[in-house]
């Protein structure tokens, strides 16, 4: 069995321990890592009842594989929070999901500071003071965060985007600013990849 992806996850697992800042991964990447922990399980119980080394070897395999990927992701998780926490911004590259954490992370914290400084001041801070209907207006194009990627497979058909837009049909190597739930399942199989716009790269 070739260890050349379990030594992937090894690396990414020992950068991400062995330095303060978060490290780059991607959602095509952590896709691959999970792929192969899946492959190594479904291996574990295809083994014949009577190759017991083998069986062994597959479930430290398995063990180590699962202690770390948990232990990346924690640690990771960790960072994005202190992130958050000191409003400073990410520069390492996030998987989709991070990046919706991180963002909901800020929005809440923001909004907790709004409720302190209201508790303080005794006065309603601005945001605070839209009406309901303008408030049940918004929430929903409030709620979709959106990703600018790349194209890498042509996308033929027009699709609708959970803002409701109508998005496509693509070109390989088109640029577009997708809705984030969209993007996920093409950013795991590798039909776009994530672009950074100038003015977040130079953050």
């Amino acid at each position: 069995m070739s260890k050349s992806m379990y030594d992937v996850i090894s690396a990414a697992w020992e950068a991400e321990a062995g330095n303060e800042e978060l490290q780059n991964l991607n959602d095509l990447q952590l896709t691959k890592m999970t792929e192969y922990l899946s492959k190594v399980r479904f291996e574990l119980t295809e083994t014949a009842a009577g190759n017991q080394l083998q069986a062994d070897l597959l479930s430290q395999e398995v063990l180590n594989l699962e202690f770390m990927l948990r232990d990346l992701l924690m640690l990771r998780r960790n960072k994005i929070v202190k992130a958050a926490l000191a409003r400073t911004k990410l520069r390492g590259e996030l998987t989709l999901s991070e990046e919706e954490f991180y963002n909901r992370l800020v929005r809440g914290i923001d909004g907790h500071l709004e409720s302190v400084n209201e508790s303080l001041t005794g006065m309603p801070s601005p945001t605070s003071k839209r009406s309901e209907a303008e408030v049940g207006a918004s929430e929903v194009y409030d709620e979709v965060e959106y990703v600018v990627v790349k194209f890498v497979n042509p996308i033929e058909d027009a699709f609708l985007g959970m803002d409701e837009a109508t998005y496509g049909p693509f070109k390989k190597q088109d640029l577009a600013r997708i809705p984030f739930a969209n993007a996920k399942q093409w950013l795991q199989d590798g039909t776009v990849i994530r672009v950074v716009p100038e003015s977040e790269a130079r953050l």
